[in-house]
């Protein structure tokens, strides 16, 4: 009978991290694209333009959050050896990022998510 290879400790953890940045970063991207749109000319279709500088810092809230929490989960992912150790008392990984970071992207993107329900309807 052949034995299976031993499991890699740091295979789970870097497919976490990996999963962050991925996450992070369609959230940037859809910041961006929320943040471009007032500029083609909407005023022909419904006869209201919304100006830019209403969604601005909206998406600079959003885009702060990202960058916090991709600061978050770098640093977390240093200082528990690549997410081989807990950071404080070396025993198995914990999770890549705090529940705080869960919180905070699931309110940031559920807040992003209305605010552009509401223009969409209102503008």
């Amino acid at each position: 009978m052949s034995r299976r290879p031993g499991r890699d400790p740091g295979l789970q953890p870097e497919r976490t991290l990996l999963s962050w940045q991925r996450t992070l970063i369609v959230v940037i991207a859809t910041v961006l694209l929320y943040v471009r749109d007032p500029f083609h000319d909407v005023t022909a279709a419904t006869g209201r333009a919304v100006e830019a500088l209403h969604r601005l810092p909206i998406g600079l809230v959003v885009l702060a959050v990202a960058g916090v929490l991709m600061v978050h989960v770098r640093r977390r992912w240093r200082a528990t050896d690549h997410g081989c150790h807990d950071d404080a008392t070396g025993t198995p990984p914990a999770p890549v990022a705090r529940p705080w970071a869960l919180f905070l992207l699931s309110g940031s993107v559920a807040a992003l998510g209305v605010v552009v329900a509401v223009t969409a309807v209102l503008g």
